[in-house]
Parts: C-alpha cells; sequence; structure tokens
C-alpha cells in the first residue's frame, strides 16, 4: 500500500505538519467532541462538510491515533462515508479494508520513519521502540509490515493479539 504512504507524504508536505489535528484544521475538516456510547470516533459528512467526532471519554493518546484513523478515512474514503457513517469502535481491526487502509493511514502519519530507523538501528525491539515513539506497538507493527511489503526487511518479533480501531 505505498500509495498510502506517498498520499501521507504530499499531505504532510502540503499542511507542513504531521499532527491530525493541525491537518484537519487546514483541510477543512471539523472536529468535535461528543459523548459516543463505545464508540472512539467516527467521520461523516454533515451538510456535505466533512465531520470527524471524537468521544471525550478516549484517552489523549488513543484520540490522537483515532483522529489520525478518521483523517485516514476523510482522505481514502469519502466516498464511502458520504453515504454512511464511518464509525470506530476499535480502532485496530484489520479484517476490514477499509479500516486496514485507515490503519495503515494513521501509522504513516504518526511515525516519522526517521526516528523509527534510528531507534531500530540502535537495536530496539518493536516494543520499545513503539514506547520511545509513544504510539501502540500495534501501530508501530503495522507501519513494519507495510513498510516490509515495499521491499524493507524488518523482524518484528510480532506476538501482540489486539486488534486496532
Amino acid at each position: 500500500m505505498s500509495y498510502i504512504s506517498e498520499l501521507v507524504q504530499s499531505i504532510t508536505a502540503k499542511y507542513g505538519t504531521s499532527s491530525p489535528f493541525e491537518i484537519c484544521e487546514a483541510a477543512g475538516v471539523m472536529l468535535m467532541t461528543e459523548p459516543l456510547g463505545s464508540l472512539k470516533g467516527l467521520f461523516t459528512f454533515v451538510a456535505d462538510s466533512p465531520v470527524i467526532i471524537l468521544s471525550p471519554q478516549t484517552e489523549r493518546e488513543d484520540r490522537l491515533l483515532t483522529c489520525a484513523h478518521e483523517l485516514g478515512h476523510f482522505f481514502l474514503h469519502s466516498d464511502i462515508a458520504r453515504e454512511n457513517c464511518l464509525k470506530e469502535f476499535e480502532i485496530f481491526n484489520m479484517k476490514d479494508k477499509v479500516e486496514y487502509e485507515a490503519n495503515v493511514f494513521a501509522a504513516h502519519l504518526l511515525i516519522d520513519e526517521d526516528e523509527m530507523m534510528g531507534y531500530l538501528r540502535e537495536g530496539s525491539d518493536v516494543y520499545e521502540t513503539a514506547m520511545r515513539l509513544r504510539v501502540d506497538p500495534i501501530l508501530l507493527n503495522l507501519k513494519l509490515t507495510e513498510l516490509n511489503s515495499m521491499g524493507y526487511r524488518f523482524d518484528t518479533g510480532w506476538t501482540g493479539t489486539r486488534l486496532f480501531v
């Protein structure tokens, strides 16, 4: 899915940031916080305007990830969201293609490749690197898996079982 990596690179170059919150503002995506029950977030259109709604119950790190994931839906799946609101009960749902692509988008947006490579070259494993980057190890593993599909050769040493958004 190198097209997602390329898309993220063009977005961060265009907006001068990798912050999903700043990109929302610059791209004209309304960002709201509303109680959503068990939902972490959702992406939809209201009066033809793109809207990301995040649950206030979600912890700060998860809000960053959820916003990045929902922003992935904005850039990759707006056509689907115009028909059906895209809701997130769990971020790391890897079984659905649309959700997987949004997770890949979030991984590329939130994880700086140079910083990640530096930690891995120092000998950090996936878990330590994720901790140093302040990201979920599942997100880091997803980025490494995607980079492997583009020709890199990372040993992820992955044993995690939790699912994404």
